[in-house]
This record gives C-alpha cells, structure tokens and sequence, in this order.
C-alpha cells in the first residue's frame, strides 16, 4: 500500500470517527447545577464591558484593514 493511500484512508476514518465519538461523549454527559444565578450581570457593567470591548475590536480591525503597508517585498525576475 503507498504512503499517499495509506493518509487518505487514514483520514478519511478521522472525518467520519470525530462526529460519532463526539455523539457518544455528549449522551454521557450530565448538566451541571448553575449556582446563583440571580447574581449574574447584577452590578450591570458585564454588557458595557462587552460592548466596549467590542467597538474597540471593530475598530481595530477596521485600522489593520486601511492601514497603508508599502512594503517592497521582493519579485521575481
């Protein structure tokens, strides 16, 4: 048998294994108890937090995107 043949195989049943041992690991598994829950988010700050956060990475990526890079990158002859 190749070495190429051989992988495909190989990978061909970790594609197919992942989902059905994902499947069975998830049938044994039991909920866990959420202890005071009523306290979650009380003080109020968790979503400010999470917006800005947000809007800062927003604006980063837009900053990365428009950024002006005039690298001289070597070519080819």
């Amino acid at each position: 048998m190749s070495k190429k043949l051989f992988t495909t195989i190989a990978a061909g049943v970790a594609l197919v294994a992942t989902p059905v041992l994902a499947q069975s690991d998830m049938a044994q598994r039991a909920a866990a108890e959420i202890q005071n829950a009523e306290e979650l988010g009380e003080d109020g700050n968790g979503g400010i937090f999470l917006a800005l956060a947000a809007a800062g990475l927003i604006v980063a990526g837009v900053v990365v995107a428009l950024s002006d890079d005039d690298e001289q990158l070597p070519t080819s002859p």
